[in-house]
């Protein structure tokens, strides 16, 4: 087989990258030694950025496919602090469904899929199969944060801080249009409505062993709220890292997704940053130009990849994760804006001196 492009990995960032290559006219084939629909552990939110990106790759979730909601709520110790998106809204949709969305699009799109088939390496411009080899003009791995394309090729891996994801499903109708991210002392649950009888909660620590069950003994209010309530969904679990690779691209190979660094689980970014790299990747393909994809990689990264390392310095330090929540309780302006420029809306310097200082300010008048 003769072809463009061939994606390893068929997950989220691999069907998104091939729909955005199939925009831009070229044949691309999708290898995975799955089968669809494919289940992740993950917070099942996507923030406006991501619905807006996935609305360029022609892909809009439906009431009966998603549920939204319209900002962020942190709680810690009896402080709350929330904002709304200053511009649209997210949505909260279980994992396979998202991915059979994907899947669905992608095979519109003409994108040809070698499901159940497991690649064993690659050699030049060959793809090698268990079965045969796809001769492609690029190669690109989205493959996840182990990628074996990665390692093939030998792209620098970067450092990882390591934590670790249980997430499970309860039917209970949502208690609030927000995504909540409750701290604790050693780890946070994030509860995400996914339809109007069912929110899913994902506990994140550093710690491999801590599940769920045990995790809400530190949270009583949503242990109530749970109480008598069916559990839907096994407890599974996944890594949650931040990791920077420097290079995402060499020769004709090309990273994309978690192959290519990922974000804490905390910032929500995961699939928005997958999103929005696919789209970079294919118009660098496009034009025969892979730096263009690095320097676009870099300036998609730069902001989720700050806020990983504000949020696990909250995590770490207790006195700053209770100074920062009691300043953005009293600043929900501030708040709005700094979720403005997570999810893109406006840059971090449209933020102002004006308003940084502010927050500085109540960091440090803020006791302890």
């Amino acid at each position: 087989m003769k072809i463009d492009v061939s994606i390893v990995g068929g997950w989220p960032a691999g069907l998104a990258t091939a729909i955005a290559l199939r925009q831009q006219g070229l044949s691309v084939v999708v290898a995975d030694s799955s089968q669809p629909p494919i289940d992740k552990v993950c917070g099942e939110g996507l923030m406006p950025n991501t619905v807006a990106t996935l609305r360029h790759l022609g892909i809009s979730l439906g009431p009966t496919q998603a549920i939204p909601f319209r900002g962020i709520r942190f709680v810690a110790a009896g402080t709350a602090a929330e904002a709304a998106f200053p511009q649209g809204y997210g949505l909260g949709v279980r994992r396979p469904i998202l991915h059979q969305v994907l899947v669905d699009r992608a095979a519109e799109a003409g994108v040809q899929f070698l499901w159940g088939t497991c690649v064993t390496g690659v050699n030049n411009r060959e793809l090698l199969l268990g079965s045969g080899r796809i001769q492609s003009r690029w190669i690109i791995g989205a493959d996840g944060q182990n990628s074996r394309v990665r390692n093939w090729v030998g792209f620098d891996r970067g450092r990882q801080h390591i934590r670790y994801g249980f997430r499970q499903h309860f039917r209970v109708v949502p208690w609030s249009d927000f995504v909540e991210v409750h701290w604790g002392g050693n780890c946070q649950i994030v509860v995400t409505p996914v339809s109007e009888t069912e929110v899913c909660l994902v506990v994140t620590s550093r710690s491999p062993k801590l599940r769920l069950k045990e995790a809400l003994g530190q949270f009583p209010e949503i242990a109530q709220r749970l109480k008598g309530h069916t559990i839907l969904t096994k407890d599974l679990g996944a890594v949650s890292a931040l990791s920077v690779v420097r290079n995402v691209y060499q020769d004709h190979f090309a990273l994309v997704g978690d192959a290519s660094g990922s974000v804490d689980s905390l910032t929500g970014e995961g699939l928005g940053l997958a999103f929005q790299q696919a789209r970079a990747l294919a118009a660098a393909i496009a034009n025969n130009d892979l730096p263009r994809y690095q320097s676009a990689h870099r300036r998609i990264n730069r902001i989720p990849v700050l806020m990983s390392r504000l949020l696990l310095a909250m995590e770490s330090h207790a006195w700053l994760r209770h100074r920062a929540l009691n300043a953005l309780s009293k600043e929900s302006q501030l708040f709005s804006r700094l979720l403005g420029a997570h999810v893109g809306n406006f840059s971090a310097a449209d933020l102002g001196i004006g308003n940084i200082l502010k927050l500085g300010g109540r960091l440090l008048a803020t006791p302890s």
